[in-house]
């Protein structure tokens, strides 16, 4: 589900305050000291589930380290920022879920792909994964690139910023295609969380219900009314016009994120995945998995067409 992985690492880092265990306003540095090197030291946890930390690729990463945890955090921490962190939004399209899953592994000891599912899905009948087993790839949809998308294109020129962002996943030369063994094996949880879309909702609906997951409160209230609070709106440097939620969400915008015609709906764009709305007064929301062959327009036209037919059963 690709980038849909952003805001779901971000759930245990939310637990995960919610239990004292981090302080969401402290530095990294006290919970990851390696990361402070290159003038990072005053980058907040705050910063990096917010898309604030300035750090959206590791430009020392070579082709192939997305595969490679260590190598990847050990290009994150030699990354200086692109500016003074706080300063400057800029979406974090490569690096979120190693910073969040690092986060999560410093406090806990445990990986984001084991966390998530022994905290929070298992318990619960949650079909999400970072990481998936060799029968869980077995049933996996497999991804094909639409024709005339532009953005694949700027993905895999190095020669943009955000294609230097994606030098470490091997793009410019198809050789990664999204559903290769490796790609589906390893925890990449920027960008490579495999379920189905009740499981998606039903993660995401945690923060409609107030923090609450079938009855049981994962996070505060307050929490989540920080979480869903807007942060910042701009059309970064990345070309990307975000509004994007101090928690990490995507807050509905006409040009990237239309869910719906409620001005507070949120949830989380992605590359392929089209999601629904995720609002503050809904109970659920839902994903939809767009046609990978049809055209450019195709898929927007439909997914309208999906949102004015569910909108009044939301």
């Amino acid at each position: 589900m690709f980038s849909v992985g952003k805001p779901i690492s971000i759930f245990p880092v939310l637990i995960l305050a919610e239990r004292g265990q981090f302080d969401l306003d402290t530095p990294v540095v006290r919970y990851w000291p390696t990361f402070g090197q290159a003038d990072k030291d005053r980058i907040t946890v705050c910063h990096i589930i917010s898309h604030q930390a300035d750090n959206p690729g590791a430009f020392v990463a070579h082709k192939g380290d997305a595969y490679q945890w260590k190598q990847m955090i050990r290009a994150i921490e030699r990354q200086e920022p692109l500016w003074k962190p706080g300063s400057r939004e800029y979406y974090h399209t490569a690096t979120l879920g190693y910073l969040t899953g690092l986060l999560v592994r410093r406090v806990t000891g445990r990986s984001i792909g084991q966390f998530l599912p022994e905290e929070v899905c298992l318990p619960r009948g949650i079909d999400y994964h970072f990481g998936l087993s060799a029968a869980n790839q077995r049933r996996c949809a497999e991804v094909y690139e639409a024709p005339d998308g532009p953005f694949m294109d700027v993905i895999g020129d190095p020669q943009t910023l955000l294609g230097k962002c994606w030098i470490p996943l091997p793009l410019t030369d198809y050789e990664e295609y999204f559903y290769s063994t490796l790609y589906g094996a390893t925890e990449m949880p920027s960008f490579n969380g495999h379920g189905t879309a009740r499981d998606v909702a039903c993660l995401f609906g945690m923060l409609a219900r107030g923090g609450e997951i079938d009855g049981v409160r994962l996070i505060s209230q307050s929490l989540r009314d920080d979480a869903i609070t807007e942060g910042w709106d701009q059309t970064d440097a990345l070309a990307m016009p975000c509004r994007m939620l101090s928690g990490g969400f995507m807050l509905r915008n006409d040009a990237l994120a239309p869910y719906n015609r409620n001005p507070r709906s949120f949830g989380h764009s992605d590359l392929g995945v089209v999601p629904l709305p995720m609002a503050i007064l809904m109970t659920n929301s839902s994903f939809f998995c767009g046609n990978p062959t049809a055209s450019r327009t195709e898929p927007v036209s439909f997914t309208q067409r999906l949102l004015e037919a569910t909108e009044p059963y939301l």
